[in-house]
């Protein structure tokens, strides 16, 4: 009935964009966007005299012509950067929006122009959707080496991205084609947004980057960085009566769950206890100043002695309070998991989730609590060495060496980003790490969006892996043959050896193989995807 009653209103729309697009009423596709830029960029290539490589299947019609290279051409590799460390400043995270907007729109190509000049509510739908369009394998024109052609332009826009707000004093924590989050350098909070607003303003300004646009999602006031999935923070609230700190370790989940919450506890105290000391001097030294408790803009000068201040009081806490906790910690681990298994039947002793193929000690519980705790204290730059010889006593103390191979912490968790992810709704568009994301191993499959929380199409994203096995599977048995000693390519087929003498070998072995495929069954498993678990098995000859 709500569909019934709406449908003159929706009658109405389609014929403001029939009239609009040129395109008969009833010609419309289901999906109006994709179906509007495929006409409006065909007619360009009429125009241009450009021959159309229109097909249903997702790769070009190019009259039979099959390059082995095309397939590979839509696993595109988005620039990540990530700046571990401990940033006692405030900090920002920054939503990026219309980057391919931009990157197409400045480097000249003349395909939407009327879109632009239009002033039309349908051109500027058009334009939020480009850059679905160019990923989707839906249009009738999509072309891979298009799509891979604007991810080329996209990146030197966001490199001269990066280049400004490094020219504008700021400092890059991490930063992707979706996101970026920067260190104000500030203390206090109020300082801290002035100083982003004008930061931006400024950026906008540039010409090169004005239809980019910057929005402030999240100002921390403390963050712990070691990755996009693993972090912890306090973020700023208006409410400072209240404290709340976010912990998202990624790594924490390969731990035995019983020992997880000491893992939190740890990490969370490093962060809360120099924030609290720090707010604890400023408030101090507002009231010598002012005979106020409130906390005042903080200039240069006391900047740079609370922040001396506050590195010397972490490196007392680091010798004295952390060393004693976490050799307590151990000592109970020890006493309470000695010789308990890491099997799936034990709720206490078992993480739930697989440790890293050929890692022998991944079932020592005090030992990877060692490992795990000690690499997130050490992010904080200023008090390494006294976290590293804390390490030391901690493996003193379970009877491994300080560097022995068992010692070193490596990342528990395998990684496979599946790339361009696009709600169907918002337009919000991310890369999704199938492996460590932890809203998709809740199976909450939805945008990350906080307005929009639609579903994904699992159906989708499953058929988008089997193409990835099945075109990885596919390489590996193209794979060129490589020279040991020069590591040259293997020209001649009959030769037995190069020409140097050096025996040949593929340059993409079996292991390496078996490895990427091992990480595709255990998404199949992790998420149950039906099809790709029968699809990798099979390739990896296991019997389900």
């Amino acid at each position: 009935m709500q569909r019934c009653a709406a449908s003159g209103q929706w009658l109405n729309e389609r014929i403001a964009l029939s009239r609009y697009a040129h395109v008969p009423l009833g010609n419309f596709e289901l999906d109006w966007l994709i179906f509007t830029a495929d006409t409006f960029f065909s007619r360009a290539l009429c125009d241009s005299q450009q021959v159309l490589w229109i097909s249903d299947g997702g790769l070009p019609d190019l009259g039979g012509i099959n390059d082995e290279e095309t397939c590979f051409l839509d696993e595109v590799h988005q620039p990540v950067l990530t700046y571990p460390g401990a940033y006692r400043k405030v900090t920002v995270e920054l939503k990026i929006h219309h980057l391919a907007v931009d990157a197409l729109l400045k480097s000249y190509q003349r395909c939407l122009a009327d879109a632009v000049t239009s002033q039309n509510t349908y051109a500027d739908a058009i334009l939020q959707h480009l850059y679905r369009w160019l990923c989707s394998p839906q249009s009738k024109l999509h072309d891979p080496a298009l799509h891979q052609l604007l991810q080329k332009v996209m990146q030197k826009v966001f490199a001269l991205l990066l280049g400004e707000f490094r020219k504008l004093g700021a400092t890059i924590v991490f930063a992707n084609f979706s996101k970026i989050i920067i260190d104000t350098g500030k203390y206090d909070l109020d300082a801290a947004k002035a100083y982003c607003d004008s930061l931006l303003r400024t950026i906008q300004s540039r010409d090169l980057l004005e239809l980019i646009e910057l929005e402030p999602l999240q100002f921390w006031r403390s963050l712990l960085f070691m990755d996009q999935y693993n972090y912890g923070g306090i973020p700023a609230k208006s409410d400072e009566s209240q404290v709340d700190i976010i912990s998202s370790w990624n790594i924490a989940e390969y731990l035995p769950k019983k020992i997880q919450d000491h893992f939190i506890v740890i990490v969370s105290q490093f962060l809360y206890i120099p924030w609290s000391y720090a707010q604890k001097q400023a408030g101090n030294r507002a009231s010598m100043l002012n005979g106020d408790s409130c906390t005042p803009s903080i200039n240069i000068g006391a900047a740079e002695v609370l922040e001396s201040e506050m590195i010397e009081y972490i490196k007392g806490q680091i010798s004295s309070y952390f060393t004693d906790s976490l050799l307590r910690i151990v000592r109970d681990i020890v006493v309470h998991m000695k010789g308990a298994s890491r099997s799936e039947d034990d709720p206490n002793s078992s993480s739930g989730l697989p440790q890293i193929e050929g890692d022998p000690h991944g079932g020592d519980a005090s030992l990877e609590f060692i490992k795990h705790v000690c690499a997130v204290l050490a992010l904080d730059q200023s008090v390494q060495h006294g976290v590293l010889v804390m390490r030391k006593n901690l493996l003193k103390y379970v009877r491994v060496r300080e560097f022995a191979p068992e010692a070193e912490f490596r990342d528990p968790c395998h990684s496979f980003i599946l790339s361009n992810v696009i709600c169907s709704y918002c337009n919000d568009c991310r890369d999704l790490d199938l492996c460590r994301d932890s809203g998709l191993l809740s199976q909450e499959w939805r945008c990350g969006v906080a307005q929009c929380g639609q579903p994904y199409d699992r159906e989708v994203m499953e058929n988008t892996l089997v193409q990835i096995a099945r075109q990885r599977e596919r390489l590996y048995h193209l794979n060129d043959l490589v020279c040991l000693r020069c590591n040259q390519v293997k020209a001649a087929h009959l030769s037995e050896q190069c020409a140097c003498a050096g025996s040949f070998r593929c340059k993409e072995d079996v292991t390496e193989f078996r490895s990427k495929m091992q990480v595709f069954f255990n998404i199949a498993l992790r998420h149950k995807f039906q099809l790709l678990q029968e699809c990798t098995s099979w390739i990896l000859e296991i019997r389900l």
